[in-house]
């Protein structure tokens, strides 16, 4: 809704208008309000390694929205280019157009019911009930303020939730939607350069071809960093979650249910990143081996699209995280081959701490 301008029909009326412009000052003061909570709650009531991850994963996310909010703008532009190729490609059918939106509503409807769930067992789970019970043992806190510290709380532990399956969840889901979309115009591309070539318009090919190879570098430009910081947020929950699941001792089955719920809504979230980037990658290098072949389908103008070709299309182009990393399949398994070696690792090292402290 930041990314997109408010629809005529909606911006007659001043209610609606200022419905539509909400989550600009909602989703930045959830955020700010979280993290004064947080530093508070470290401040006066513990200094545990968990309200330092806490801290750290509210950090990444408000780092999120600023990047996303200030590129508002040209994510719309990026959003419209999308459009402009898909009906220049003929890219989607009628039929395919129809399952992209089941998939949207789907989606929707995952993390609407996922927010759900989550906040109903937090609050069965007796997690709340202890950290307030810590809040009123504290000494530092006066006595006629913990009530209103208690209903803070209670807040508190509703928003990280709302915000973790509501706006950070738009992020990855867009970016799957937009790898999806350069994936299947990759794919298009490859079906239409043959026509093409047999009808030897090579210079269709290279106009088509250097849109979409724009429309990718803007793209990655644009969400490569952003997604960067997604990830290490999704995987650093992650770790969380598995780590308090196999380690951390709890009575209360509700505790457990929220945790595997967490957890599987942020691997589905890992999944939405790394496999449809790798895929549109792999698309845009099959893309790419197509274009560099042209010289060799028309002899007669050889020299000339083969310096069109090095002159334009030469630096391989792809989606990364933080113009870094190339995303390709591998990039999977060795994300969650990490998580699993530092579980073991960090979980070790306080079997052997616990150990030392009995003796």
């Amino acid at each position: 809704m930041e990314t997109l301008p408010c629809p005529d029909f909606l911006s007659r009326s001043n209610f609606f208008k200022v419905m539509w412009n909400f989550p600009k000052v909602l989703v930045p003061s959830f955020l700010c309000f979280n993290m004064v909570i947080q530093i508070l709650w470290m401040c006066f009531i513990s200094m545990g390694q968990d309200e330092w991850s806490a801290l750290m994963i509210l950090c990444l996310q408000l780092w999120i929205y600023i990047s996303v909010f200030q590129s508002r703008t040209k994510i719309r532009l990026l959003t419209e280019d999308l459009y402009r190729i898909s009906n220049k490609l003929h890219a989607y059918t009628l039929q395919k157009k129809k399952m992209m939106k089941i998939y949207i509503w789907i989606y929707g409807l995952f993390a609407i019911s996922g927010t759900a769930f989550m906040e109903v067992t937090i609050f069965r789970s007796g997690m709340l009930n202890y950290t307030i019970y810590m809040m009123r043992q504290s000494e530092i806190i006066p006595a006629h303020l913990k009530e209103i510290y208690a209903d803070i709380l209670k807040v508190n532990y509703a928003l990280p939730i709302l915000l973790a399956n509501g706006f950070f969840t738009i992020l990855p889901g867009y970016y799957c939607f937009v790898c999806c979309c350069m994936k299947q115009f990759f794919l298009r591309f490859e079906m239409k350069s043959k026509i093409l070539i047999a009808h030897h318009d090579y210079q269709r090919i290279l106009e088509i071809y250097k849109k979409m190879n724009e429309t990718m570098i803007m793209m990655d430009n644009l969400l490569s960093l952003p997604i960067l910081v997604s990830v290490i947020n999704i995987l650093s929950t992650l770790f969380w979650y598995g780590y308090t699941f196999v380690f951390v001792p709890y009575d209360n089955n509700m505790v457990g249910i929220f945790i595997s719920t967490g957890f599987v809504q942020y691997f589905v979230l890992l999944m939405m990143i790394l496999p449809p980037a790798a895929a549109a990658n792999q698309a845009a290098a099959t893309a790419r081996e197509i274009v560099l072949s042209l010289p060799g389908w028309f002899p007669k103008r050889y020299s000339i699209i083969k310096l069109l070709v090095c002159r334009r299309f030469q630096p391989k182009t792809a989606l990364t995280l933080g113009k870094m990393y190339r995303i390709d399949k591998s990039m999977l398994i060795s994300a969650v081959a990490t998580l699993i070696s530092y579980g073991i690792v960090v979980g070790t090292l306080g079997s052997v701490q616990s150990s030392d402290d009995e003796n």
